[in-house]
């Protein structure tokens, strides 16, 4: 595996920016066609745990195996910026909710990347789980600064939405609470495993075929 370079945007290459805007393509192209479909194929109230899951699954692989084509420091968040911008081009219209979440994952895999010397499969499960964790704290966070919000009736909202997609009673809310927090922390890391499997295989069949 590559080491990680920390040298600044500086130290870039043309073919560093190259994989930066491919990868975040890819994750914006994601964005706004699966995204979309995965709105109409299931209700309305498993949006914000099903569709939130998948994607933030997704935007996981794609950005962890884009790092390791770029392994520098602020590779990660920059793709998310590039996701962000083309997320402003969906049909819906520009809403902040996702944009921030797209940010926020992104900012998340950085951050976590950065607590190991080089690349290693560990941290790449680690940022995958942040990243899909900010997924359940989103919720709380947007709803208060958004719609002014308070703690308790999202956290009733998101008891009622679980029990319908878990089936699990209302009456356990709290159980319900923390099994989606701990689903959430169990694709990030598949997210992350799958990510450095696949990242490293790609590489070396690249690097086979020149």
């Amino acid at each position: 595996m590559v080491k990680e370079k920390a040298t600044g945007l500086a130290g870039y290459t043309v073919r560093d920016w190259v994989y930066v805007a491919v990868f975040g393509a890819l994750w914006g192209a994601a964005e706004l066609t699966l995204g979309s479909y995965l709105h109409v194929i299931f209700p309305p109230l498993a949006d914000t745990f099903v569709i939130g899951l998948i994607m933030a699954g997704l935007g996981g692989i794609i950005v962890l195996v884009g790092r390791q084509f770029v392994p520098r420091v602020g590779a990660a968040f920059m793709m998310g910026i590039i996701t962000a911008l083309l997320k402003t081009l969906s049909l819906g219209g520009i809403k902040i909710g996702p944009i921030v979440a797209i940010l926020a994952e992104s900012l998340l895999i950085e951050v976590a990347l950065l607590l190991a010397r080089r690349p290693a499969r560990w941290n790449f499960v680690l940022a995958g789980s942040l990243a899909v964790s900010w997924n359940f704290f989103h919720k709380f966070i947007m709803m208060r600064l958004l719609f002014g919000k308070g703690i308790e009736t999202v956290y009733v909202k998101m008891v009622k939405d679980g029990s319908n997609v878990l089936h699990v009673d209302v009456r356990y809310g709290l159980l319900i609470i923390v099994l989606l927090f701990l689903v959430r922390i169990a694709v990030g890391a598949l997210a992350g495993w799958l990510a450095w499997d696949l990242g490293g295989a790609v590489r070396r069949r690249l690097s086979q075929e020149t």
